[in-house]
């Protein structure tokens, strides 16, 4: 990787980690791109450069999700583990991401279903990487006979969600990878032989 190329990417974290900060102190809709590219110590064009709008921050954000995703997939797929813990490994790592800057996510999380179906965005959902999971496995036998096995990902997926929800909204400070975790294996007491 060139000079050039290194100092590209430690631009756009340092936008994206200042603006993250500014979100948090000052609320998104009131973080002005002025503030960002002051406290950045960068000309407004260059911020364009990284990203088009204030929204595209909101989405980069959404994009490096769906990579860390997708970089934990990798990892877990190839793995000689039964199919609850490559999918319980994903969901816990990402909950664990996501336990890092509860506040962040939690701006994050709440802008972007605000804006949510406004733009029409290419991305693999994780029920869908779920599927891809189960599917891979259904020659094992490890699952009962007649399981569909997209409405099994949905429902393992809008767990998730609805577990980082809840996290997002609680006032009480708990840990949403091992919430994550037990959710996981209640389920999967139900779905395996």
């Amino acid at each position: 990787m060139s000079l050039r190329d290194k100092k590209k990417i430690e631009t756009k974290k340092n936008i994206f980690e200042i603006a993250g900060r500014l979100f948090k102190e000052k609320g998104y809709d009131n973080t002005t791109i002025d503030e960002i590219t002051k406290e950045a110590g960068i000309g407004k064009g260059t911020f364009f450069n990284y990203f088009p709008s204030k929204e595209a921050l909101l989405q980069d954000f959404i994009k490096q999700k769906e990579e860390l995703v997708f970089d934990i997939l990798k990892d877990q797929l190839p793995r000689n583990i039964s199919t609850k813990d490559k999918i319980k490994n994903i969901l816990v790592l990402v909950a664990k991401s996501n336990e890092n800057d509860r506040e962040l996510t939690k701006l994050f999380v709440f802008e972007h279903m605000k804006h949510y179906g406004q733009e029409e965005r290419k991305s693999t959902s994780l029920n869908q990487l779920i599927q891809v999971i189960f599917e891979n496995s259904a020659k094992t036998e490890e699952f009962k006979i007649d399981i569909d096995l997209k409405m099994a990902a949905g429902n393992i997926a809008a767990i998730y969600f609805y577990s980082l929800m809840e996290w997002l909204w609680s006032k009480d400070d708990y840990s949403l990878s091992k919430d994550i975790s037990n959710r996981i294996d209640m389920i999967f007491e139900g779905i395996t032989r």
